[in-house]
């Protein structure tokens, strides 16, 4: 056999294993969050093993999972530790800011009370 022949039968099985593989699908071109920009047609996105059905993949889970397992005693806290409520505790006895009016101003912190740094955020 010459070196010839050789390279023929190399390329002659190079060409029959790609033509046994299946068709190779465009990868998942991800330029954000991989959630919402899969660039891959939702409908080709299944998995599924011998054991188990096709799911759909582009969302782990859905709201239907939601209650899916009651809850079990193992999982239960086994002590019950209420916080202090000394705040709520200091509005019940004195009452509301008498203004009745809600602070909607930002509080001022060093970066913004320094001039240099005023224009920056």
């Amino acid at each position: 056999m010459t070196e010839c022949d050789w390279d023929k039968k190399s390329t002659s099985a190079s060409n029959s294993d790609t033509e046994m593989k299946p068709e190779q699908r465009p990868s998942c071109v991800n330029p954000g969050n991989p959630v919402f920009s899969c660039m891959l047609d939702p409908r080709s996105l299944h998995t599924a093993t011998s054991l188990s059905k096709p799911k759909m993949i582009m969302y782990k889970t859905n709201s239907s999972n939601y209650g899916e397992f009651l809850p079990m005693p193992q999982f239960f806290p086994c002590y019950y530790t209420p916080k202090e409520q000394v705040f709520s505790g200091h509005i019940r006895a004195t009452g509301f800011y008498q203004n009745n009016t809600l602070n909607t101003t930002p509080d001022r912190t060093r970066t913004l009370d320094f001039p240099n740094f005023q224009h920056t955020l």
